[in-house]
């Protein structure tokens, strides 16, 4: 079986799982919120080399909107962990021990928690954008599945996230990096960005991803040329990182198309490198919760001279 005949047989199958799902269009809602679910997957027995990839015919950047997707644990993590660090109490002088009937041990531990201080609050999942949603959100877990248990498949992203979706000129783009790392580069990077047309009646992708092959040879006067990774991109750490191999980009890869997208289909969007599978769905934000109502009796005191 030859590699035409594999990929389409996978086009077949990942086509017969999005039947079951819901596939019939749908008019784009007023408030323009929608989620999208996005799969990028290698083919990893792809022949790179029949094609004809030239550095001249790259234009391989990231866009000045960019949006990278947050996770839910990001709210997790404490801005300032100061407020772990052991706090030992002063040291009391000969006279102050004297005057103690028994020896104080001294006071180890956290600092006592302020809410106030760390500004810790979880993100409202639904109702924040850009925010990668849960596994009981996803609509692709059979489709993944299909793709991960071929050997001739790797999956390298997998974003679930929903945003409010505008214009072409205010739409934020969202990061890819996926795959494999070498230092701070991934194997697969770019961006996709969602947006309505000026008409406001379809959704356009447009996607801008690009394959990177690293080799630990730096040539000289290569052509290759990776973007700076923007600063959302980077790790922010002051702490030294062990000595590493050092990785040289020697070929990059673009896959970049613009492609209509028909709200609530599956599409697939194939490359000779890669593949990629989108799914738009219209999405309502639920109404604020109520704040309680001042009523007469509604008091601590008073509810807790009603008995049961």
């Amino acid at each position: 079986m030859n590699v035409l005949i594999r990929r389409q047989s996978l086009l077949v199958l990942l086509l017969a799982l999005a039947a079951h799902g819901p596939a019939h269009a749908q008019a784009i809602s007023d408030d323009n919120w929608f989620q999208i679910e996005v799969t990028v997957f290698l083919y990893e027995d792809a022949n790179l080399d029949m094609e004809n990839w030239s550095p001249n015919r790259l234009s391989v950047a990231f866009p000045e909107r960019l949006r990278r997707l947050r996770q839910v644990s990001d709210s997790l993590q404490l801005s300032d962990w100061s407020v772990l660090a052991p706090a030992l109490a002063a040291p009391l002088d000969s006279d102050a021990l004297d005057a103690l009937e028994t020896p104080v041990a001294p006071v180890v531990g956290p600092a006592p928690y302020a809410p106030a201080q760390i500004g810790f609050r979880l993100p409202d999942i639904a109702r924040t954008a850009f925010l990668q949603l849960p596994p009981d959100a996803h609509d692709f877990t059979g489709t993944n599945r299909a793709i991960t248990q071929s050997a001739a498949h790797r999956i390298v992203f997998h974003g679930v996230w929903r945003q409010l979706m505008t214009r072409r000129g205010a739409a934020n783009a969202v990061a890819v990096m996926g795959g494999r790392t070498f230092n701070e580069r991934r194997e697969v990077e770019g961006s996709l960005s969602f947006y309505l047309t000026n008409s406001g009646d379809r959704i356009i992708l447009e996607n801008n991803l690009w394959l990177n092959r690293f080799g630990t040879q730096a040539e000289e006067d290569s052509p290759w040329k990776l973007p700076v990774l923007p600063a959302i991109l980077t790790k922010q750490s002051a702490e030294e990182t062990p000595e590493q191999t050092q990785f040289f980009v020697n070929r990059i890869i673009q896959f970049a198309e613009n492609r209509d997208l028909r709200v609530r289909e599956f599409h697939y969007l194939d490359h000779p490198a890669m593949g990629l599978l989108v799914q738009v769905s219209p999405y309502t934000l639920p109404p604020l919760p109520l704040p309680p109502l001042d009523l007469p009796g509604n008091t601590p005191a008073a509810n807790a001279s009603v008995r049961p």
